[in-house]
């Protein structure tokens, strides 16, 4: 075989070789989301944890039957709603932080340090009430805008979960003397 038949061979070789390990890696690179859709995942994720803690605090700490039962229903529902998102997560080699976020962290505290009765019940209720106004927000741009079709079906199933939870806090708000948002 002369030299350059063999040139013309090693060549075919090494561009098959190099593509070979390019299609793996581009797909790779497609499979991974967006900025905007993993910072949707992870705050969802952050939200997820926080209304499980707070949730928790309401029926341990609340004197109010509709701020325990609130609790009760936001620990069920958003432990449901993180069970949909972490193996998308994980699908999508999104890392999900094990605690909320610092501001979620201090609202948490803030509770945490009120005394039970009424000023607990008021505080839960008008911190509920912000943190749903938020996920609605943050959720709904992330059906709008959103570029992963599977992160915005997640977010698709759980925007009426959260609409849901921000209609029964608004109904309650009255009654701790606090205006429906």
């Amino acid at each position: 075989m002369n030299l350059s038949r063999r040139i013309s061979i090693l060549s075919g070789l090494l561009a098959t070789a190099l593509l070979a390990t390019a299609a793996p890696a581009a797909a790779r690179a497609a499979a991974q989301p967006s900025e905007r859709d993993t910072a949707w995942i992870v705050a969802a994720h952050q939200a997820n944890l926080a209304e499980i803690a707070t949730g928790k605090m309401a029926q341990e700490k609340g004197t109010s039957a509709v701020v325990k039962e609130l609790g009760e229903r936001f620990v069920t529902d958003h432990t449901k709603l993180d069970a949909a998102l972490r193996p998308l997560a994980s699908e999508l080699n999104v890392a999900l932080p094990d605690k909320p976020t610092a501001e979620q962290q201090a609202v948490a505290q803030r509770l945490s340090d009120t005394a039970v009765g009424a000023d607990f019940d008021k505080l839960w209720i008008e911190q509920q009430l912000a943190a749903h106004a938020k996920s609605m927000q943050a959720t709904q741009q992330e059906i709008d805008s959103g570029d992963a079709a599977r992160v915005k079906q997640v977010a698709e199933a759980a925007l009426p979960v959260i609409k849901q939870h921000h209609e029964a806090l608004m109904k309650a708000a009255p009654a701790f003397g606090l205006p429906q948002r």
